[in-house]
């Protein structure tokens, strides 16, 4: 990359970790436009596209990057995502098999090992798995959703918490880990947290449905001790 580009790219990344979608999109498609025949930046954008939801801009532009560098594992785990996310079944296994053979051990196959485990049903070996693919990317926001709600579904809530919040905290843009933290914060019974965390994710998905369901089961939580107050 030329150095604009790289600019433009690190303070694209930089906005997103701060929860700053519009300033980051700005960034990443000024990148995209500089390009050329640079995958990177359309990596980046489609990267962030998906984490907000916005599965088919983010198919578009990975199919672009992947063109432009077909040899790329992350480019290929990040289009079968979108695929994944788009119900576009197909697709999605073409691109994953594609990243596991371009890195074999590679964090991004051994998460691909572990969903594919928990989808089966095994919840000990899919745990080994994110936990291995853990030690090779500590930061990386998907995997520790993935754990964090896996642990929960296997009573291991303190660790499943942490990782939960980890992921929100690398990365502040998705609504869905936002959510999934605020039920959280919902089932240890700290209402004002999740409050705060389903107000934020409302903000970055409107039309989400789950998280109106969310608040709805918030407010009545939250007005439930005081009908008992006044029936006392």
């Amino acid at each position: 990359m030329t150095p604009e580009i790289e600019r433009l790219v690190d303070s694209g990344r930089q906005a997103e970790t701060a929860g700053n979608v519009r300033e980051a999109l700005v960034r990443f498609e000024a990148a995209v436009k500089l390009a050329g025949e640079d995958a990177v930046p359309r990596l980046r954008l489609g990267t962030l596209c998906h984490r907000t939801r916005d599965y088919s801009r983010a198919r578009e532009v990975l199919h672009e990057a992947t063109r432009l560098d077909p040899d790329n594992a992350e480019v290929a785990f990040r289009l079968g995502l979108s695929c994944d996310a788009l119900g576009d079944r197909e697709e999605a296994r073409a691109a994953f098999t594609r990243a596991m053979m371009l890195a074999p051990s590679g964090w991004q196959t051994w998460f691909l090992i572990g969903r594919e485990h928990r989808e089966l049903g095994h919840a000990e070996v899919a745990r080994l798995a994110y936990y291995r693919a853990l030690d090779a990317a500590p930061d990386a926001p998907e995997l520790l959703f993935e754990l964090g709600t896996l642990l929960w579904e296997m009573g291991m809530r303190d660790d499943a918490f942490a990782l939960l919040e980890r992921a929100v905290r690398t990365c502040p843009v998705d609504p869905g880990y936002t959510l999934q933290l605020g039920l959280a914060e919902m089932e240890r019974d700290n209402l004002t947290a999740a409050r705060r965390l389903l107000t934020t994710a409302k903000h970055l998905a409107p039309a989400e449905r789950r998280i109106d369901l969310a608040l709805q089961d918030l407010a009545s939580r939250t007005k439930a001790p005081r009908r008992r107050k006044r029936a006392a």
